[in-house]
Formats: structure tokens, C-alpha cells, sequence
């Protein structure tokens, strides 16, 4: 059976991005980038779901939050692989999305309500699925 897409939070500390505009910076001009082509590169901070990276599958949306708030997503291209050794000697992992998928929303979308719909609290400092793909797109409509 092939796993369904899911929706996955992304957090962002201080030390990546200094502000929500900052991510929202990167998300619009680096991410999609014809250099970086979507290549985003993760730390290791823990996961905090079983099977986190197994679940993450093509067409997956993550969601990028900063603080307590979602400012953007993008649709998964190649799921998350290892990088050995780590990249820069911070990052463990690697992820590619769909340039063209990459959004900035106008309007945030506070943590709170992502938690609400899940039905359970996303910690700030974790990676996080949330739920499936197909039942948050009946629920969000895209900002």
C-alpha cells in the first residue's frame, strides 16, 4: 500500500532566521531558486513522530513556521534522505520541493489553529506531522 501524503510542520529558530520576514525572504527568492532548485537542507533537532521521514512521501505539504505562526509552504518532490557526513557540520538531512509549489502566505496562519485541526499540541522546536494532506486541504483554502 503506498503511503498517503501528509502535512508536516517545519520549525525555524533564531539562529536560522531572525524574524518571519526573513523566512519569508528565503521561501520567495533562495528556496525556488534556479540554483538551489527546492533543495532544502535540515537540521537535527528530533522528530517527534514514529517514522517521521518514511512518512514524509512525494506531494506531501509542509508547512514552514516561525515563532507561532505557519508563514508559508511547499509540496514535497524527493523525500527527506541522510547526509553523511552532515552538511556544514549542522545539517542532517536533505528534502527537495517542487520549486513552483513554494508559498508565501499573506496571511499567517497562527500555530494555534494548525493545533486545533490536528487535535494535538505541535512543539516549536520539533519536526511534526499533523495530519493527511487531503483532509487539511478540505479544512485550509489556500491564503
Amino acid at each position: 500500500m503506498t503511503a498517503k501524503p501528509v502535512v508536516c510542520i517545519f520549525p525555524h529558530s533564531d539562529d536560522e532566521f531572525s524574524n518571519t520576514d526573513d523566512l519569508r525572504d528565503f521561501l520567495t527568492d533562495k528556496l525556488p531558486s534556479e540554483e538551489r532548485g527546492g533543495e532544502y537542507l535540515l537540521r537535527q533537532l528530533g522528530w517527534k513522530d514514529e517514522d517521521f521521514k518514511a512518512r514524509v512521501v512525494p506531494d506531501s505539504l509542509v508547512l514552514f513556521r516561525k515563532r507561532g505562526v505557519i508563514v508559508g509552504d511547499a509540496v514535497v518532490k524527493k523525500p527527506i534522505i541522510e547526509l553523511i557526513p552532515p552538511e556544514e557540520g549542522i545539517y542532517y538531512h536533505k528534502i527537495v520541493f517542487e520549486p513552483k509549489s513554494i508559498r508565501v502566505y499573506r496571511t499567517d496562519i497562527y500555530i494555534s489553529r494548525i493545533e486545533a485541526w490536528a487535535g494535538r499540541r505541535v512543539y516549536a522546536r520539533f519536526y511534526a506531522i499533523v495530519g493527511l494532506r487531503e483532509d487539511y486541504e478540505k479544512t485550509f483554502i489556500p491564503i
